[in-house]
């Protein structure tokens, strides 16, 4: 048999013609793809704890489906591969003929985000999952030398991972008093930090509640999405542009000047933690948060700021600026 296309949904999988939906069950998904070729393998996990896998491989159609670690009943997801080439072990031998869609558009042509050794993009209740080797420009040089077998490798496979839906909460009763918001934002009673370019600004932020996590709350834009009580954002429909109410609330956070003392260093990288939060499904291709300007009163702050991590999204004006503060560029 062959198949024309794999098509990804917000709440469903077309194979060809065939719709699906998830609980991916084994034996509805092997009546429509044919009788697969069964691997099964132990491994090790974080934990030092043995598992067993289970796959199954149509390796004439170059798909694979992973099984859940419960009974191994259903499919958790699948991998298609695209290309000819060298892969992983527990691979399809056979590569798809036909097209991999998310929605109407195949998947080369979505915006995705880059994520450690991915680009990764989520679709309703699915993420998918690859490599767009077009896009190695957007990729530090140190990465592309240390793992380009591994890029080259991840570019011939497309992952489609089916998270099932957060159960939804108990209705509140009418006399419950309605929880307040933790975006809410409070005026700070003590002095704040000034900021004259925001995109710095976003920089500290990421430093002080992303990786410290000094500044709360840690700002999620899939609960705030959930919590704000203006203009109904819908992230999956709306993140693929920067959200107004997302970058306001950021604008407004006040951060405490004590923790200045707390940043002795920064990280310059399209891949910020803070920016994913803003613009949901940036693809890092534009200017967008890229650090123009730094004043000599905002930097003055950080009296314990000693370095630097440069990777992109900062301007040689903005570097001399921290180089002319003593700061070291790395």
């Amino acid at each position: 048999m062959s198949i024309e296309k794999i098509v990804v949904e917000k709440d469903c999988l077309w194979f060809g013609d065939t719709k699906v939906v998830p609980p991916f069950e084994r034996k509805e998904i092997d009546e429509l793809l044919g009788e697969p070729r069964v691997d099964e393998w132990d491994f090790e996990n974080y934990n030092g704890k043995v598992e067993h896998n289970v796959t199954c491989l149509w390796d004439e159609l170059g798909i694979r489906a992973d099984t859940d670690n419960d009974g191994h009943t259903t499919y958790t997801s699948f991998s298609v591969y695209v290309k000819e080439g060298e892969r992983y072990p527990h691979s399809a031998t056979g590569t798809f003929a036909g097209k991999v869609m998310i929605g109407k558009k195949e998947y080369t042509q979505c915006s995705m985000k880059y994520d450690c050794l991915t680009h990764e993009l989520k679709k309703g209740y699915f993420y998918v999952y690859s490599f767009l080797i077009d896009e190695l420009d957007s990729i530090d040089e140190k990465t592309k030398e240390k793992y380009m077998d591994t890029l080259q490798i991840s570019s011939r496979r497309v992952t489609i991972s089916y998270e099932p839906p957060k159960p939804k909460a108990e209705p509140k009763s009418k006399q419950t008093k309605p929880k307040a918001s933790k975006y809410k934002l409070q005026k700070c009673d003590e002095p704040v930090l000034v900021f004259d370019n925001f995109n710095f600004k976003l920089v500290v932020i990421e430093q002080l509640m992303y990786k410290k996590e000094l500044l709360t709350p840690r700002f999620d834009i899939y609960e705030f999405a959930e919590q704000h009580k203006g203009k109904k954002i819908d992230v999956e429909e709306d993140g693929y542009e920067p959200i107004n109410a997302a970058i306001k609330w950021f604008k407004d956070l006040q951060i405490p000047a004590r923790l200045a003392d707390e940043v002795t260093q920064l990280l310059f990288d399209g891949g910020l933690s803070v920016y994913h939060g803003i613009y949901p499904f940036w693809d890092g291709e534009d200017e967008y948060f890229d650090v123009a300007q730094i004043s000599g009163s905002e930097l003055s702050q950080f009296r314990n700021l000693k370095e630097a991590i440069v990777v992109s999204c900062i301007s040689d004006a903005a570097k001399n600026t921290l180089k002319a503060h003593g700061i070291k560029i790395v």
